[in-house]
């Protein structure tokens, strides 16, 4: 008896041992795990990394590219749309494993004019309403106003461009009220889809000076009464999403149905949000604005603009000659500096003049003598001429020196000379983009944002009421012919529309309108955003990152720039890739 439990106890230890090795066992199973597990974080972490600097290298791809003159882009197949720029572009070879690739991608304009697919290329700041410009815009309502009124401009401000801004426009519908060019800023926030006069009232209170609050605005009075109080700073802004501190705006309206900020409407935003890209306000207010925008005063070669308006005429002729390679051009713009009348002066007289007469037409002074009386201009006058007399007029715009006059003498031997500039659709096509490149009215070296008319989509182009609707509409017709874009530089198109006055010389608006116009349009800007992907093609994984590159300067800088990895790839591999 004993013996068996003797025997019984020593079999127990067997036991122990196995329970003692299977722990064990587990232990070192689950430590391997651990380790397979911390092991593959740190190689993904790694190709993470290398994701963002993929990142990082497209957006040094870019501002290399942008360091380049206009005219040399040009050359490199432009910026607006280029695949071999920015679609999968190898960073390493196959030789050092799988292959880091970068794309590049902006939202497209659509047949209609409105923002819709994508392109492989940068998106221009100035096809976006520069918020912080507005300002500017009111500071200048008076002579934006006189030339407006000149052009016939203002239009119903309810739907300038039928379909294309079909329930955009948060102006109200059946409104007989016109756009007046006082409150262009207002007028140009009211085409955002969701906006208001109350909340577009509290976006320009929120970045001037004072704090008065405006008709519909509001200053400190209100934010210091909100539970979390806070001041209304009366500066420009620093982002487009300081604007959720303004009354009224809120994340839907800002970002609407792009939640991941990749400028596209996705399928699976779609579907939650039950919106479509014909969905008024789907892509929200942030794929309209910006707080960037400029223009370099340079030309396409990248030279600086000769300033029309400089007081050392002798300087200023020399200089015309050598940009223009034209005496007879030279000649007369000094000559319109001594002898010319302001178009200020002359639109303010017109206006006074038809107000007086009830409305009729009427000319100025000039105008009264028969064109037998007068000569056009020829450089053998200038033998006559005293350039070191000095100026006497500052000419507002480049498009004064179209069918100007200059008188010189006095009384019975007073002769007028017209302008060589003469405003037939195709002599301008001939001379208007050699005065608009190489030309100035501005000793500056970088213009204020003002909107792109390749570019913009139909939202904002809705919102530019100093011209009739009618020919807003043939303006964005001409332009959807040719794809948006088309005659900038890069495009390949065989129509020159690298300068503003693109519609004057294909006959689309009249000289009047275009003088109105020119305050607020570009046909393109220096501040570009880059959406940048960073990708492993074999792996998949991927980084993105958005970029603000001002170009204004000799080494274009990164003013803005905001991580979207979290929000994910934004793209599928496939289209990444362009296979």
């Amino acid at each position: 008896m004993s013996r068996t439990s003797a025997r019984h106890r020593h079999g127990f230890f067997l036991v122990l041992v196995l329970v003692v090795v299977a722990v064990a066992t587990m232990a070192v199973y689950s430590f391997t795990e651990l380790m397979l597990a911390a092991d593959e974080t740190a190689y993904l972490q790694g190709d993470l990394v290398q994701a963002r600097l993929n990142v990082d290298t497209g957006v040094e791809t870019v501002r290399l590219v942008l360091a380049s003159p206009p005219a040399d882009r040009d050359e490199m197949g432009g910026v607006y749309e280029n695949a071999s720029l920015f679609r999968s572009i190898a960073i390493t070879n196959e030789l050092d494993g799988p292959v880091q690739r970068f794309s590049v991608i902006a939202p497209g304009i659509s047949d209609t004019g409105s923002l819709g697919g994508i392109r492989f290329g940068l998106q221009d700041e100035s096809a976006r309403i520069n918020v912080n410009a507005l300002l500017v815009l009111e500071e200048n309502s008076d002579a934006i106003g006189m030339l407006t009124t000149l052009s016939g401009g203002s239009a119903a401000a309810d739907g300038i461009l039928g379909d294309a801004i079909s329930g955009g426009s948060g102006a109200t519908s059946g409104s007989d009220e016109t756009l007046d060019a006082e409150n262009i800023a207002v007028e140009l926030l009211l085409t955002l889809p969701g906006m208001d006069e109350a909340i577009a009232d509290a976006i320009l209170d929120w970045i001037d000076e004072d704090s008065e609050p405006r008709a519909m605005g509001c200053e400190d009075e209100y934010y210091s009464s909100l539970s979390t109080p806070y001041a209304c700073p009366n500066e420009p802004l620093k982002s487009v999403e300081e604007l959720l501190l303004v009354r009224g705006v809120t994340p839907q309206l800002l970002f609407g149905a792009d939640t991941n900020r990749n400028g596209v409407l996705d399928l699976d935003e779609q579907q939650r949000t039950a919106a479509s890209i014909d969905t008024s306000g789907a892509l929200g207010w942030a794929a309209y604005l910006t707080v960037h925008g400029g223009e370099n005063n340079k030309t396409a070669a990248g030279d600086p603009r000769v300033n029309i308006n400089g007081e050392d005429l002798e300087v200023l002729y020399d200089e015309l000659l050598t940009a223009l390679g034209d005496e007879t051009f030279a000649s007369f713009i000094v000559a319109y500096r001594m002898y010319g009348k302001s178009s200020i002066e002359n639109s303010t007289a017109l206006l006074a003049a038809n107000a007086l007469s009830g409305g009729d037409e009427v000319s100025d002074e000039a105008d009264s003598a028969s064109e037998s009386e007068k000569e056009l201009w020829s450089v053998d006058v200038m033998e006559d001429v005293d350039l070191t007399a000095g100026p006497a007029v500052e000419i507002n715009q480049v498009l004064d020196l179209i069918d100007a006059e200059v008188t010189i003498g006095d009384g019975e031997e007073a002769v007028v000379y017209m302008s060589p500039f003469i405003s037939d659709p195709t002599l301008m096509s001939e001379y208007l983009p050699l005065l608009m490149d190489q030309l100035s009215t501005q000793d500056v070296d970088v213009l204020p944002g003002r909107i792109n008319l390749n570019e913009a989509p139909a939202e904002i182009l809705a919102g530019i009421s100093l011209v009739d609707a009618d020919t807003m509409a043939a303006i964005l017709e001409a332009r959807n012919a040719s794809g948006a874009g088309a005659g900038a530089y890069g495009s390949g198109s065989a129509t020159d529309r690298t300068h503003e006055t693109w519609p004057l010389t294909e006959g689309i608006v009249s000289l009047d309108q275009m003088r109105a116009l020119m305050p607020l349009v570009t046909a393109g800007g220096d501040v570009f955003r880059a959406q940048v992907i960073g990708f492993d093609e074999t792996t998949g994984l991927a980084a993105r990152g958005e970029a603000i590159i001002d170009a204004t300067t000799v080494n274009p800088r990164v003013v803005a720039y905001r991580d979207l990895t979290h929000l994910g790839r934004g793209f599928e591999i496939s289209v990444l890739r362009g296979y």
